[in-house]
């Protein structure tokens, strides 16, 4: 719910809370610029949790073992894209 506060001396001044401000380009680029390092620390981030849960978990399967390995080489290629692209 919306209160206005009308009695305030500028009313309209008090709205400019209700919407975004615009984003300069430069703020465009630059967040555009480190997509790829959040990404790469994501995917890395996803490699140690399973290969902590592949080593600590002993009551897994073999098959669910399986499961996490193709996910840790998946996670692994998208890592190694990421630091390609780098170069």
């Amino acid at each position: 719910m919306i209160i206005s506060r009308l009695s305030d001396s500028e009313p309209v001044l008090n709205l400019k809370d209700l919407f975004q401000e615009e984003i300069s380009e430069i703020e465009i680029v630059v967040k555009l610029n480190q997509l790829p390092e959040r990404a790469k620390r994501a995917n890395f981030k996803l490699l140690e949790e399973i290969q902590t849960v592949l080593k600590r978990c002993t009551h897994l399967n073999d098959n669910q073992r399986l499961m996490y390995c193709e996910s840790q080489r998946y996670f692994m290629k998208q890592y190694l894209r990421e630091m390609n692209k780098q170069r």
